[in-house]
């Protein structure tokens, strides 16, 4: 049976609410007490793309109906920002408005992004995956998400907000690459990664800090603690293909056992994600969508933005690589299915 996909063009309240409702109606099962995660992007300082908390305040009214135990979530980041750790990033998240929403704010993977759960999942890549704990623990994950471009995996959606966006930062390691970070020429020789290093993988030689490769685990935590951004991350150690299939396996561990709901906004559709400061827009908007199928609300999405274009694809001409890989192997292990029904409100 294929999954229903409700589409709304307009972006208001009301078609907010009605889109996520009908979702909601699909067999999704909240009880009264069940945790449930609102995995949010909360944006990177000067980013006004994200989804907005205005937006998000439908669901929110519509969830708390229902359940009097839901929290707003994302998880820390890899990259150096305003989301690196809890606390800033919980100031971008009120400086950003979402505080304003009157709902508990929980960074998903703890101060230093290191709190996780390992989650069975058993595919090709991974046997099992490192999902942020607040993330893992919760029963219902309602993700909100902007459709919008992206560098390496041509547009990002539902599966690439719940695949690297609810990994801890040692799973944002695992999908970016197979090889592990390095000492930069930046280096003071504090010693603090040395310290906070749990395998004992990082060294002082000869009066230079070095990363013993073979022992380093990946955890990533010497990137929490390194004031003088000396530690290097291989950004590119897995290729465009690569990185979409880890997150894809990823996001079955995010949602593994739980109930679900995805919401996707496709406006202001920019060349890049909501990671970096806005970037340019490169198509119209289109509208809102929702189903409890994280793969056909990516591809409906995609399609709807390739109809809104005459059937040109904006994402493929920003980076020049198709973003369906993500669809098709995510369906190849599981996550969902790319047929669906689509139905206009």
């Amino acid at each position: 049976m294929k999954p229903n996909v409700y589409f709304s063009e307009q972006v208001d309240s009301r078609s907010i609410e009605d889109v996520f409702g009908r979702a909601l109606r699909d067999g999704v099962k909240i009880g009264r007490e069940s945790r449930v995660a609102i995995k949010v992007h909360f944006g990177e300082r000067g980013n006004t793309r994200f989804v907005s908390p205005g937006n998000l305040q439908p669901i929110i009214g519509s969830l708390g109906k229902i359940n009097g135990n839901l929290f707003l979530t994302d998880a820390n980041t890899l990259y150096r920002g305003m989301r690196l750790n809890a606390t800033d990033h919980l100031k971008i998240a009120k400086e950003h408005g979402f505080d304003r929403l009157k709902t508990k704010i929980v960074i998903a993977d703890g101060e230093k992004g290191d709190e996780e759960v390992d989650v069975e999942i058993g595919k090709t890549i991974f046997s099992k995956v490192k999902i942020a704990k607040a993330v893992a623990e919760s029963d219902v994950l309602i993700a909100v998400s902007h459709f919008k471009g992206h560098m390496l995996f041509s547009f990002g959606g539902a599966i690439k907000n719940i695949g690297m966006g609810c990994g801890s930062r040692a799973g944002k390691l695992e999908m970016h690459s197979k090889i592990k970070p390095s000492v930069s020429t930046n280096c003071v020789e504090c010693g603090r990664c040395i310290e906070h290093c749990p395998v004992e993988a990082i060294s002082d030689e000869s009066g230079k800090t070095r990363i013993n490769q073979v022992k380093c685990i990946g955890c990533a935590g010497c990137i929490a603690v390194c004031e003088s951004e000396a530690i290097d991350i291989p950004w590119h150690g897995a290729t465009s293909r690569e990185c979409m299939e880890r997150c894809v396996e990823y996001a079955f561990g995010a949602v593994r056992g739980k109930e679900r709901v995805f919401v996707t906004f496709i406006h202001h559709i920019t060349s890049d994600c909501d990671c970096m400061p806005d970037s340019r827009v490169i198509g119209d908007d289109v509208g809102i969508v929702s189903s409890t199928d994280p793969v056909a609300c990516d591809q409906a999405a995609y399609d709807l933005v390739l109809r809104k274009h005459g059937g040109r694809d904006i994402f493929k001409a920003a980076h020049g690589m198709d973003g369906r890989h993500q669809l098709a192997y995510a369906e190849r292990i599981g996550l969902g299915k790319r047929a669906y029904t689509l139905i206009e409100l």
